[in-house]
């Protein structure tokens, strides 16, 4: 297993270009925040539409959950079809089959139309019924599927090394290495014109004519139309609240015997597989034990996965093991189109366990309504909409982890009492001179101190010892051990702070606005 638990198996490959931070004034046409699949796949198609775009990441191309996505392609969605038909109706639940399955044609077109090498395949796709208890729940999904209008069948022999209950086959799905996809396709937007700045972090963004983007180091860009592609938007507190932030994992484990398709299964928690080939090595992807970002120990989960495999395919052990971040939607869908009291600002967001299908999706009905052109799938993703019956109930539960960390936080004196308590190679909070600081002490045992206090709406955060990051459970963000950040909604890093072992007084050395 790799230690640092950073790199996934489509990081393996190295990038064939990368490109500069920006760090001077530009004004474009269209700026989008994100370097992943979603605002990938705009910046290529507002170029090919004649918009002047500039992209800004703030890490490198693919490096968020692109990256770390098992690279399922499917028509499935992670709340159901029934859910859907319920909760929206019909037409809307056959709008999000048709916009799944349209945007895994555009992927494929994509792929023959460039020559992007990223092993693009059609497979099809197995939601499997364990056991018995699952089978009246797959039996109402199929007949809501169907009736949405996805190409499914209901069987019980399912091509999987273990038994199960019954399965079913959607067919016509995709499997493909998402980050050399999203890579080949950076490389085509650039040849387009697009302007792609890496390790460029966007701090504020400002609704207007022009609308102004303002980065970490000062500079400013200013555009007509902003697409922010992320998965917390910038600066806009309601929205962060209609989503709730999830940690899933999945481990690579070499020379396993599986079935080509995909497979997801009805647990809880859930698990999904399918079979990969990189650098002319065979591996079989394992993923699930998903839970909510900072709520939970991260090793207990990737012990989980790999104790799952082992008993369901006799894995031996993973050559890669990494997590991602999802953002999962109160109501179940995702958030995709103009911004709540925005004129020129839209977002994409929300988008569950099926960020490459619904991220390309939802560049699609973004980049059109930049473009001012009708697109069919526009009104049942719309951002702004609130669906009472469908999340109030989720809407409560998401959020109130919020007020019980603000407020519990702040009588905790921290998790050890001083910092000679840290072992080498763990992190903790803890509380010196009346200011807690969050506290990692490296193998050399040397420290590396932070505030604990995220800066988006002021929880404490934990430490993740499996990947070495500051985690807030309220709202997601995630920091490294110097406090940069690395997943939203904060925008700026913790606090730099210089301590000794022995408790003095504190002497901050970096700041924070």
């Amino acid at each position: 297993m790799k230690t640092n638990h950073s790199e996934s198996l489509w990081d393996s490959t190295p990038p064939s270009q990368t490109w500069a931070p920006l760090d001077q004034p530009l004004e474009t046409d269209v700026v989008i925040i994100g370097g992943g699949i979603t605002g990938v796949t705009a910046a290529l198609k507002l170029a090919e539409a004649g918009q002047n775009v500039v992209l800004l990441e703030a890490r490198r191309i693919g490096s968020g959950t692109t990256g770390g996505s098992s690279a399922h392609l499917t028509e499935h969605v992670d709340c159901y079809y029934s859910n859907i038909i319920t909760n929206f109706g019909l037409d809307e639940a056959r709008l999000v089959a048709a916009a799944s399955r349209s945007a895994i044609d555009h992927i494929q077109r994509r792929v023959e139309a460039h020559s992007i090498s990223c092993q693009f395949e059609r497979v099809p796709g197995w939601l499997v019924a364990e056991s018995e208890n699952d089978l009246e729940r797959l039996n109402h999904e199929y007949a809501a599927a169907h009736e949405a209008g996805v190409d499914v069948v209901l069987e019980q022999a399912v091509p999987l090394p273990y038994p199960v209950a019954s399965g079913l086959r959607f067919r016509h799905q995709a499997k493909f290495d998402s980050l050399a996809y999203v890579r080949g396709l950076a490389d085509e937007a650039h040849r387009r014109g697009v302007r792609i700045f890496e390790n460029t972090q966007v701090v504020k963004v400002d609704d207007g004519e022009p609308c102004v983007v303002h980065l970490q180091g000062g500079a400013t860009v200013k555009a007509g139309k902003v697409f922010c592609a992320t998965h917390n938007s910038i600066n806009w507190l309601f929205l962060n609240t209609k989503l709730a932030s999830y940690r899933s994992y999945v481990a690579a484990f070499p020379d396993v015997p599986l079935a080509n398709a995909l497979f997801w299964d009805m647990s809880e928690p859930y698990h999904y597989l399918r079979c990969a080939t990189v650098q002319g090595q065979r591996y079989v992807l394992v993923g699930g034990e998903d839970h909510k970002t900072g709520a939970d120990e991260e090793g207990h989960h990737i012990d989980a996965l790999i104790e799952w495999a082992r008993g369901h395919l006799r894995a031996g052990k993973p050559t890669y093991t990494w997590s991602a971040q999802l953002l999962e939607p109160v109501d179940g869908l995702p958030y995709i189109g103009r911004n709540s009291a925005s004129k020129n600002v839209y977002v994409c967001t929300g988008l569950s366990g099926h960020g490459l299908t619904l991220g390309t999706a939802g560049a699609l009905i973004v980049s059109d309504l930049i473009l001012g052109i009708e697109n069919p799938f526009e009104s049942v993703f719309n951002a702004t909409r609130i669906k009472p019956i469908a999340s109030l109930v989720p809407f409560v539960k998401e959020n109130a982890s919020f007020p019980a960390h603000l407020i519990g936080d702040r009588f905790s004196n921290g998790s050890v009492e001083s910092v000679a308590d840290i072992a080498r190679g763990d992190g903790q909070v803890v509380k010196v001179q009346g200011r807690r600081a969050a506290v990692y002490r490296d193998h050399e045992n040397g420290l590396h101190a932070v505030s604990a206090t995220c800066p988006h709406m002021g929880c404490l955060v934990k430490f993740n010892g499996v990947e070495r990051t500051w985690d807030c459970p309220c709202h997601g963000s995630r920091f490294d051990i110097a406090g940069a950040v690395l997943d939203g909604p904060a925008t700026r890093p913790l606090d730099k702070l210089q301590i000794a072992d022995e408790l003095p007084p504190m002497r901050k050395t970096g700041s924070s606005e």
